[in-house]
């Protein structure tokens, strides 16, 4: 299951996801995730990974104010 936000830290627009364990994580809604693969001719490239999506608290500047560690 997946819904849409806005972070309580940034603003920015974020993705709701559930893990197998049911409990709900920030998603970053564009991936920027790159898999490196080897073209036909052997170079190695990076692609988009259109399926990988990011943790938010990963990215977002305010992440601290989420962690429960006192800074």
């Amino acid at each position: 299951m997946i819904r849409e936000g806005a972070c309580r830290g940034c603003g920015k627009t974020i993705k709701w996801a559930t893990t197998k364990e049911g409990k709900w994580i920030p998603l970053d809604p564009q991936p920027p995730v790159f898999r490196m693969e080897r073209d036909f001719d052997g170079t190695l490239i990076a692609r988009l990974d259109r399926d990988a999506f990011v943790s938010h608290f990963s990215t977002c500047p305010k992440a601290n104010q989420f962690s429960g560690l006192k800074k």
